[in-house]
């Protein structure tokens, strides 16, 4: 059996100025094929977000792993991106223009 890493992205609340907060989860899964893969990580998901009160994004993406043990600091998701940006503003862009900064605790 393969391992898959699956990314979902959630609506994870928002912030008392309305600024929305998202999260980037990606969870590995075991499965005998990407349509086994998929339908666990759909599942699992669902589960997720009822149980947080979050609303989950419908599209996941998926990385099939090349090895067959997890260890640690194996690779659980690589993406490519183009942009004409360099390496620090595209960081920026991608990452830290929507970061979530907790609101202090009154």
């Amino acid at each position: 059996m393969s391992w898959y890493a699956i990314r979902s992205v959630y609506h994870f609340g928002a912030k008392a100025d309305s600024t929305n907060i998202f999260e980037e989860r990606i969870v590995s899964f075991q499965a005998e094929s990407w349509a086994e893969a998929h339908a666990k990580a759909e599942a699992e998901s669902e589960t997720y977000a009822c149980e947080n009160g979050f609303e989950s994004h419908p599209e996941q993406e998926g990385y099939e792993q090349d090895g067959e043990l997890q260890i640690d600091g194996y690779e659980i998701w690589s993406q490519l991106f183009e942009s004409r940006l360099s390496l620090v503003d595209f960081f920026a862009e991608r990452y830290s223009r929507y970061g979530y900064s907790p609101e202090p605790s009154e």
